[in-house]
């Protein structure tokens, strides 16, 4: 019996239906889901400074096997006018499920999305588009698929990108020390204060980090929460952080001559429970690491993260999905 067709949703991320939210939100996809609704919520609540686009849709395609609830299904954020920024964010309910016997459900389902997702923009042919935090068990399917699948520039000579997707609970979190919970406090006589990220720092944060996609781009810098570590004397930024489009801590960075001074951990601390809740209100926060950066995975574990899935970023050529025959 051939594979049903897929049902397809497409929905603007500022009126997604309650109900899709709470499925995401469901056991046992939750946390699993948060990228997608990290982005989702970013949508919604910064609709007005930028966070969502004309382009933007939230992509729902599933099946139903005879009940009215769907346990096959694939959710994902698309602006496919991002490029060469991140484009697509997804969720695929294989990820706490085994493929087994119904891998040609999953595979008709990923194809779908995509094709959905592609046919979405009018602005002349994409062929190429870079999706975020692609679930390992997901990626692996996509490039068994025949979904021309590439890495990108950021995984140089290794086999991918591979990161770990480490979760926190906000509630968990330790107290910040050395009276880093006041607005001020001073460390070996100097003094330092919080603040946000500003329009003068970007040019310094650019050239502290080699990542080169969404999270970097001068206006969307600005535009997600920030927190920045300021030198009393001069008012120049020496230490900074970032929640990035899907929530997740990005671009965390002490400069040399301020380091040990416990400001990474406060940074990242600070920038979740003050924060986090302008995306959603259900305690949890996240960071991806990549494989081999022992530093940071030491950080997010003595602050309460624990490493919980693997995820990567992908470059997808769309002309592939033309040869795909399921």
């Amino acid at each position: 019996m051939p594979p049903l067709s897929p049902i397809v949703e497409t929905h603007r991320p500022t009126s997604v239906p309650p109900s899709l939210l709470s499925l995401l939100y469901s056991k046992p996809y939750f946390p699993f889901s948060l990228p997608v609704l990290r982005r989702i919520q970013f949508a919604e609540t910064f609709a007005d400074r930028g966070g969502c686009t004309s382009h933007s849709r939230v992509v729902h395609v599933y099946h139903h096997p005879g009940t009215r609830d769907p346990d096959r299904f694939v959710t994902g954020y698309v602006d496919l006018s991002k490029g060469p920024e991140t484009q697509v964010w997804l969720f695929c309910s294989l990820e706490i499920q085994s493929g087994g016997e119904e891998g040609r459900v999953w595979d008709g389902l990923l194809l779908r999305f995509f094709q959905v997702a592609e046919g979405l923009w009018e602005g002349g042919r994409k062929k190429k588009i870079l999706v975020g935090s692609i679930h390992e068990m997901v990626r692996k399917r996509m490039i068994n698929l025949g979904m021309g699948l590439e890495k990108t520039a950021l995984a140089g000579g290794q086999e991918w990108e591979f990161d770990y997707k480490f979760v926190f609970r906000v509630g968990d979190l330790p107290e910040l020390e050395g009276g880093m919970s006041d607005k001020t406090w001073e460390v070996e006589g100097r003094e330092f204060y919080w603040d946000e990220v500003r329009k003068g720092d970007v040019g310094l944060v650019k050239s502290r980090t080699a990542i080169d996609r969404q999270e970097m781009c001068r206006a969307t810098l600005l535009m997600v929460p920030s927190l920045a570590v300021r030198l009393g004397a001069t008012g120049e930024a020496v230490g900074w952080g970032f929640l990035g489009l899907d929530g997740t801590l990005m671009s965390l960075h002490v400069e040399e001559p301020y380091r040990r001074l416990g400001f990474g951990k406060a940074i990242a601390i600070k920038l979740m429970r003050e924060r986090l809740h302008e995306y959603g209100d259900d305690g949890l926060g996240a960071a991806d690491v990549w494989v081999e950066n022992t530093k940071s995975q030491g950080l997010c574990r003595a602050i309460g993260g624990k490493p919980s899935w693997i995820v990567s970023w992908g470059i997808l050529d769309l002309e592939s999905m033309q040869n795909i025959k399921l």
